[in-house]
């Protein structure tokens, strides 16, 4: 039985678990919040984006330049292909960082197969399709989400399965980091100082 499912005699147990669901809630707000602002200041494309938040938020090994460096071929559809989604590829990848079997503590190669999926099949049931192409043309006929959107999605669907697994990662989410807002400008402004 879920602590959800516990009689009431286990409040404890039941407000425990419903603290817990809407901290998981306010952190996925905010990956989504922090994706939008990367997206859009930085020019990272979406498969880059949505490592670098996920991996910065969840405080994994990567710095960040290496996050969108390994997410820079997943761009516009792998390359500009028109294939998989680069949102969906990036959520992918960050699920693979944290969840993953090849890792200290990650999960057994079939658990994560399922997880793996049933981030596809979310990416796909909240946009209606994953290929790169499909999307655009629907967003072309005024009828999809914008690229920012799509990432938006993929960050956050993937900070929802990865809290839903480890919960205990929750705690220990870089709250200062999504709490960052950056611009455009300053951006810049710090590519030119070299501080970048």
């Amino acid at each position: 039985m879920s602590p959800v499912e516990a009689p009431l005699l286990e409040g404890f147990t039941l407000g425990y678990t419903m603290k817990n669901q809407e901290n998981a809630e306010r952190i996925v707000e905010l990956v989504g919040e922090r994706a939008a602002n990367i997206f859009s200041a930085r020019g990272y494309c979406c498969s880059e984006t949505v490592i670098v938040v996920i991996n910065q938020a969840f405080c994994g090994d990567l710095t960040p330049e290496m996050a969108a460096r390994l997410g820079s071929g997943f761009c516009h559809g792998m390359g500009g292909a028109g294939c998989t989604c680069g949102s969906l590829a990036g959520a992918e990848i960050a699920l693979g960082l944290f969840l993953g079997p090849r890792q200290k503590g990650g999960m057994k190669t079939k658990e994560f197969e399922k997880v793996a999926k049933e981030m596809h099949d979310r990416f796909r049931t909240r946009f209606g399709a994953t290929c790169c192409r499909i999307l655009l043309k629907r967003r072309k006929e005024k009828n999809g989400a914008t690229c920012k959107e799509l990432t938006v999605g993929g960050a956050e669907i993937a900070a929802e399965l990865i809290l839903a697994q480890k919960p205990e990662l929750a705690p220990m989410v870089d709250l200062d980091f999504l709490a960052k807002r950056e611009s455009k400008v300053g951006v810049l402004a710090k590519k030119l100082l070299g501080r970048e």
